[in-house]
């Protein structure tokens, strides 16, 4: 929230390389912890199968909503508020099922809150510049962020509702939707970056 209030303030080159921390955290995480738990349950070439395939389909949908507007004010701020009320949501879910492991509870919340924060800063910046009021823009970013702490309420109801009707494959289908999330956010922070530094 603090991100989405500062906007532009910060500068792009301190986002970049808190953006970069926290996608590295993020991918060890995915690939350290997250991905074995889930070869426990499906074998590791299914693992890792279905953390590429949420990864992929994840980037899929991303390029499509940056497709749908060409600027800001052209019919991209819905599509974005949309995208990251999501990936919010995913934030926050992500932190309340990892919050069991000692280490990934340290390194889990550390990596989403260094990726949060450029993207925070990226947010409350298209707003700004898109919307009538920076009053308005503040209030719409800090609307699709709070969807990590509706992500964090949800999790116990709708794991214990998963898992009575999925059975024991809902734990670890959870879990590649979480890790391919981390893959595809760590992507998108790390791509640019070495893009950019080279």
């Amino acid at each position: 929230m603090a991100g989405v209030m500062a906007g532009a303030l910060l500068e792009r080159s301190i986002s970049h390389h808190l953006a970069a921390a926290g996608g590295l955290l993020l991918f060890g995480v995915a690939s350290i912890w997250i991905v074995p738990e889930i070869a426990e349950s499906w074998s590791w070439p299914w693992a890792v199968l279905a953390v590429t395939l949420v990864a992929v389909l994840l980037a899929l949908l991303d390029g499509a909503l940056v497709r749908l507007g060409h600027s800001p004010r052209h019919g991209v701020i819905a599509p974005l508020l949309a995208a990251t009320a999501i990936h919010s949501l995913l934030d926050g879910w992500s932190i309340r099922t990892l919050a069991t492991h000692p280490l990934t509870e340290i390194f889990v919340p550390t990596g989403l809150a260094l990726h949060k924060i450029p993207e925070g800063l990226a947010l409350g910046w298209v707003l700004r510049r898109s919307v009538s009021s920076p009053w308005r823009a503040v209030f719409f970013g800090i609307s699709a962020e709070l969807f990590t702490l509706l992500g964090a309420l949800l999790r116990p109801s709708a794991n214990r509702l998963g898992l009575e009707r999925f059975g024991p494959s809902w734990t670890p289908a959870v879990l590649a939707v979480i890790a391919g999330a981390f893959v595809f956010l760590a992507c998108h922070a790390l791509l640019p970056y070495f893009a950019r530094e080279r």
